[in-house]
């Protein structure tokens, strides 16, 4: 099969990858994208579901602030203020990918290794793609985290919230539910208006929710003492949002546990009156032994202050969030993998997202460990893509006469033309 050549590979076509691919093309980057548009929100989350997010806060990024989610909703009859569903959500960045990264190639990659000054990959289709450069933006899909206590069990009685498009499946039978997020709350109330029989295992004593917005305009004392950002109100999280940077020089240890403990499991205002008083759930019940038994499970859990108790059920599911590791993403050869630099198992990055090897960026949840939460929501989407966007044109331009062979498939264009750097 043929080999070809490119400036910029991106892996991901996601919430991350388009919008970096989208800045990239405004600054007439060469570059190819691989993925699959949307796939994680079009296959791994569950009909009925909504977001979490406020809408203004769920835009992808491209220059200007083109092409948002409002832009999206208001011809559609939309409102953007709402609460926003997965279908409505889902449609928009298939449309962002169409307005403006329409050459995204729909294969998978196999295999990234580094070759000499450059980064060689497999694709699906039996192409070897080198570049110069590579963006991972693989989202979550690799990072689905289930307590030790039950990852061992075979997927047939454990799986995760994100590997769930049609709850329906369970209808009539027995499901325990780990978490007390809004992934595991929200699961929970769709199960149990598809007819399963849910119970749910929350690991604190009491749950959490968000505060519902207050209507009408908020006073300017309101706003300066509680400001508003895309990741809640209040100064800290204002913070997070707009001094990504001034987290990025906190210690390590300082940088996970704010990613490990703010914003922490909390169900969203509007999910409350879904779940409470509809099915059973043990607060302070965390699972510390699961066996195979009656066709299903049998699960010991400990419960804060009363004795243990043991629950039969047919199948777990854990909504117990993502952990970014990197020695999930195993398409990334041995070798490469151990010339990473971590913090703790995530990759450590330079204020351009760069990593230890020189040429290899990371962002979206991958990149929250170096640049605090805001780098776990879509609301990221923006600073990421701008950053790496920006250190990529500056590292294009010194290296503009490098010897890397041109290809007649990927030529630089002007930022201000329209046409695309590669349509397939």
């Amino acid at each position: 099969m043929r080999t070809t050549f490119s400036n910029v590979v991106i892996i991901g076509a996601g919430p991350y990858g388009l919008s970096v691919a989208a800045h990239l093309r405004a600054r007439g980057i060469e570059h190819r994208i691989f993925g699959s548009p949307m796939q994680v929100w079009r296959e791994q989350m569950p009909s009925g579901m909504y977001l979490k997010s406020e809408g203004f806060a769920s835009n992808l990024s491209a220059p200007a602030h083109r092409n948002t989610l409002a832009e999206y909703c208001v011809p559609r009859g939309i409102d953007p203020s709402a609460t926003i569903s997965l279908a409505t959500f889902v449609g928009y960045g298939l449309w962002f990918q169409q307005q403006q990264v329409p050459y995204v190639e729909d294969v998978a990659v196999l295999s990234l290794e580094r070759a000499g000054d450059a980064f060689e990959m497999q694709l699906a289709t039996g192409e070897t793609v080198r570049a110069r450069r590579v963006v991972m933006a693989t989202g979550v899909s690799h990072f689905a985290y289930a307590p030790p206590a039950i990852s061992a069990l075979p997927a047939e009685l454990l799986t995760h919230t994100s590997a769930h498009r049609d709850l329906s499946t369970f209808a009539g039978r027995d499901v325990t539910v780990i978490g007390g997020g809004q992934s595991a709350l929200e699961t929970a109330a769709l199960l149990h208006e598809h007819g399963a029989n849910v119970c749910v295992l929350v690991r604190k004593t009491t749950l959490s929710w968000n505060v519902t917005p207050r209507p009408g305009p908020r006073s300017l004392r309101a706003r300066l003492r509680y400001p508003q950002s895309g990741l809640g109100v209040g100064r800290r999280l204002w913070v997070f949002e707009h001094l990504p940077l001034v987290i990025h020089n906190f210690p390590a240890a300082t940088r996970t546990r704010l990613v490990r403990e703010e914003l922490g499991p909390a169900g969203a205002y509007w999910l409350k009156e879904r779940v409470l008083d509809h099915f059973p759930i043990l607060m302070g019940s965390t699972i510390v032994e699961a066996t195979s038994a009656r066709n299903g499970l049998r699960l010991r859990v400990e419960r804060q202050g009363q004795a243990d108790v043991e629950i039969y059920t047919d199948h777990v599911i854990a909504g117990t969030g993502y952990q970014a590791n990197l020695d999930r993403l195993t398409f990334i050869g041995e070798q490469l993998r151990a010339q990473l630099k971590r913090v703790e198992t995530a990759p450590a990055l330079s204020w351009h997202f760069e990593s230890s090897v020189s040429g290899l960026y990371f962002t979206g949840l991958a990149a929250a460990n170096s640049f605090g939460p805001l780098l776990r929501f879509v609301d990221g989407t923006g600073f990421a893509a701008q950053s790496i966007a920006r250190h990529l044109a500056w590292k294009t331009t010194i290296s503009r006469h490098a010897s890397m062979p041109a290809t007649s498939q990927a030529s630089p264009v002007a930022a201000d033309d329209r046409t695309v750097s590669r349509v397939p």
